[in-house]
């Protein structure tokens, strides 16, 4: 695996996102995890923070959030002007794989898809799937 700089965690659930940024931060090769409750949020930490040095390897991002969901933040994603994005992988955070609920990113820029909850095992799989060494 490839050392990772930064992963953009987005997820409305606080105690989800304490465990799976420690399991992320555990791993090594992982240098920072970021947080974000939700799309909006995580929108503008990618257009305030986001630059050539300081670019997410990775975003995992939860479906159901409020103010704005995962379908919703992908849509404004996928029209965001920053510089690196056709670097980032985009990994859709599920309890469900039912296709009616898959088929709503089709046409939006994702890598993939992880079933909830995240484990090391699926992490270390994801890892090494689309950051191979």
């Amino acid at each position: 695996m490839n050392k990772l700089t930064n992963i953009l965690l987005v997820d409305d659930d606080p105690i989800a996102n304490y465990v799976n940024k420690t399991l992320l931060e555990k791993i090594d090769g992982v240098e920072q995890v970021t947080t974000a409750p939700n799309g909006k949020v995580a929108l503008q930490l990618l257009e305030q923070q986001t630059s050539p040095n300081n670019t997410p390897d990775l975003i995992l991002l939860d479906i159901n959030m409020p103010v704005m969901n995962g379908i919703e933040f992908m849509q404004a994603y996928k029209e965001l002007a920053i510089e690196g994005k056709e670097t980032i992988k985009v990994i859709i955070l599920t309890t469900s794989n039912h296709p009616r609920d898959l088929a709503c990113f089709t046409d939006l820029p994702i890598a993939g898809f992880l079933n909830k909850p995240l484990t090391s095992g699926k992490i270390s799989g994801l890892l090494d799937e689309h950051f191979p060494a």
